[in-house]
């Protein structure tokens, strides 16, 4: 008796530490955790960190850089020059020299400021790609919250089905003490019970996979025990088609990002045609000569002298190489808006799909439900004549199959519905309709 009670007290706390675990979460803690986990939102994250990095060094292309030079040389022969009065060395077998100069770049054809300005253009690219992570992510989770809120549904209501024929397998015993049916209609009672039973076998399993799927979103164990609050709050649409579209290509992060393309394709021709300029920078340099390893003196010449100066180098022929790369960026930028164009049709196709899905999921909910009460009734009508000897099991089972698809179906257009709402706010580019 004792053990008995010990494996009692001991299976109920396990129990309660189980439930303890089980978090029940809304759809917002949902998107917020995943949005706070997911592996490839991170990323994103430090690609956006690394364009910001890099659209700072372009900046500092700008200024002035300082550069530190030294050299020594070791000669096999001192270094003369030969006049008629003579040879004159000029250096001995060594020579070292160290200089630091200076360095300003005051026109480089505007190369500098335009690769300043495709920066600056690739961290707005790495916050749209940001935001396009985000709206994937949220459409994943909404679509797994809501197919585990189905899933649960459907285990309950496979759960209603197995009592609502175990309660008629019980009166067909009762009738068949009595005499009042058949032995076949226990048989077939009795088959319909397992029947029931392996439904509920089938729709746990269903349950445990998409329990797994939202868990795997939120970065959780794939068997983590999770419930998640069961609703489909089945917002109306408000907005039309049209105005939909426009709001896509407002919002949409593929289109924002074929419009920041065409700014960069514009950037990168500009680019290309900059190498035709000369680039002129200002110089200064400090130096130091020596015929030792530590400079410490220079008969030759002076030791130490400084020095400001400009320097202007300028391509003059390269065999039309600038202008091939101008003609590729052109046809580049030719390119990209053409599919900027496919890009727009892409979406309003999308949208407008999305938006005729919501409007026929909401039509099979209206169906749904009057299937559902007239499924009800039937039952209620049927099992009443059974108990007044006027059906038989086949009846029965037959009406009850029938409530049990119209639940079912209610709950898989009331989840078809949520899912909708949420691929049609995804194909706008907002976090959720308006």
């Amino acid at each position: 008796m004792r053990t008995l009670l010990f494996w009692i007290l001991l299976w109920g706390a396990l129990a309660g530490s189980v439930l303890a675990e089980s978090p029940v979460l809304t759809l917002k803690e949902c998107e917020k955790l995943a949005l706070s986990r997911y592996p490839a939102l991170k990323a994103a994250l430090f690609q956006k960190e690394a364009a910001q990095a890099r659209e700072k060094a372009a900046f500092r292309e700008h200024l002035p850089k300082l550069y530190g030079t030294y050299e020594y040389r070791a000669y096999r022969d001192p270094e003369l020059i030969k006049t008629p009065f003579g040879a004159y060395p000029l250096r001995d077998r060594e020579e070292a020299l160290l200089a630091i100069t200076v360095r300003l770049p005051v026109f480089h054809g505007l190369a500098i400021s335009t690769r300043q300005a495709l920066a600056k253009l690739r961290v707005r690219l790495s916050a749209v790609e940001e935001a396009r992570l985000r709206q994937e992510i949220l459409l994943k989770v909404r679509e797994a919250y809501f197919g585990l809120v189905e899933a649960e549904k459907e285990v309950e209501l496979a759960r209603k089905s197995l009592a609502r024929r175990r309660a008629h397998l019980k009166d067909v015993r009762g009738f068949l003490r009595q005499g009042l049916v058949a032995r076949n209609q226990l048989l077939e009672a009795e088959a319909q019970v397992e029947e029931a039973r392996y439904r509920v076998a089938a729709a746990e399993s269903r349950l445990a996979v998409a329990r797994a799927r939202l868990n795997l979103l939120l970065q959780r164990p794939l068997s983590a025990p999770l419930k998640v609050v069961p609703e489909f709050p089945q917002r109306p649409l408000k907005a039309s088609c049209e105005n939909l579209v426009k709001s896509a290509f407002e919002h949409r992060p593929e289109v924002r990002a074929a419009e920041l393309a065409i700014r960069m394709r514009e950037k990168e021709v500009r680019l290309a045609r900059s190498r035709y300029f000369p680039w002129l920078d200002l110089e200064a340099q400090y130096y130091k000569r020596g015929d030792t390893f530590a400079l410490s003196e220079n008969p030759y010449g002076d030791r130490e002298n400084a020095w400001v100066g400009l320097s202007l180098n300028w391509e003059i022929w390269d065999w039309g190489l600038r202008g091939q790369e101008v003609a590729a960026a052109r046809a580049e930028l030719a390119a990209q808006k053409f599919l900027l164009q496919e890009v727009k049709d892409q979406v309003a196709l999308e949208v407008k799909e999305a938006y005729l899905q919501l409007r026929a999921a909401r039509r099979q909910v209206e169906a749904a439900r009057k299937g559902v009460a007239a499924a009800r009734e039937n039952f209620r009508l049927v099992r009443a004549r059974f108990r007044e000897g006027l059906s038989d099991t086949t009846e029965v089972m037959d009406a009850e199959t029938l409530l049990l698809q119209a639940e079912t179906h209610e709950v898989s257009a009331l989840s078809a519905y949520e899912i909708a709402r949420a691929r049609l706010a995804h194909a706008v580019g907002l976090p959720d309709l308006p």
